[in-house]
């Protein structure tokens, strides 16, 4: 009566290699993801703070140099 519940579908060689694959190239996708997101992420840190810098120092260019009272002979 439930003969066709207890068959068990055997996949062939090549479907098991297939999924395979597909497995393998999903993780890769996501591990390229990973690292690209890590990479913009590094980016966007890294301009910020470069821009920053720049502001710094363009606003130290206009503060006077008070060292150079001590540097003087």
């Amino acid at each position: 009566m439930f003969e066709h519940l207890l068959r068990r579908y055997e996949p062939s060689p090549q479907e098991v290699l297939e999924v395979l694959e597909m497995h393998q190239l999903s993780i890769e996708f996501r591990q390229e993801q990973h690292y690209r997101d890590a990479l913009e992420t590094y980016c966007e840190d890294h301009y910020r703070l470069a821009q920053q810098h720049q502001a710094d120092h363009a606003a130290m260019q206009n503060e006077p140099n008070f060292f150079a009272l001590f540097w003087r002979k």
